[in-house]
């Protein structure tokens, strides 16, 4: 009996999971201070206002864009099984209406640094994440996990998150 065979096809499931893993590219930024100070002052239907201006208050702020910069999906807070909604948006290539754009996000962060950060900035992508959260914030990492999983569930997307933290440490 040749067993030589069987040691590809052992190789094969070892490092397959490796292969089929998404890209993903994580961008670390933060929202501006004098922006957060500006957007804590604001009253009114904030949910709405953060969907449409991306006005962030409240945390965690999900913002989904297509490979060009459309306008896909958004969501405050978590909410149980959001990411089937999100595939079929993605799959679908559908469009949130009345939701503020990339750009509009990008000109109120910076990075670790201090630097500005722009469209400009941005790898070529399948899909743009951008995550509003801040440290210590329970909400926020469910709403991280699963994206994560929903992300790894899609390996031939490629996939840039931006993490913005709304908090001011920077560990």
């Amino acid at each position: 009996m040749n067993r030589t065979p069987a040691l590809p096809l052992i190789l094969l499931g070892l490092f397959a999971p490796l292969w089929a893993q998404a890209e993903v590219e994580r961008i670390e930024l933060f929202q501006r201070a004098e922006v957060m100070a500006q957007q804590q002052r604001l009253v009114g239907n904030l949910r709405a206002v953060a969907r449409r201006e991306g006005v962030v208050v409240n945390v965690p702020q999900l913002y989904v864009f297509h490979y060009d910069f459309s306008e896909a999906f958004h969501q405050e807070g978590y909410r149980r099984g959001f990411e089937r909604e999100l595939e079929l948006v993605i799959q679908r290539r559908r469009g949130a209406r009345s939701m503020v754009r990339l750009d509009r996000l990008l000109e109120r962060v910076q990075t670790p640094d201090g630097a500005e950060f722009g469209l400009n900035d941005l790898p070529e992508a399948d899909v743009f994440i951008a995550l509003y959260r801040r440290l210590n914030c329970t909400e926020c990492d469910q709403v991280a996990t699963h994206l994560e999983e929903w992300i790894s569930s899609n390996p031939e997307r490629r996939v840039v998150w931006l993490d913005v933290r709304t908090d001011s440490a920077r560990n």
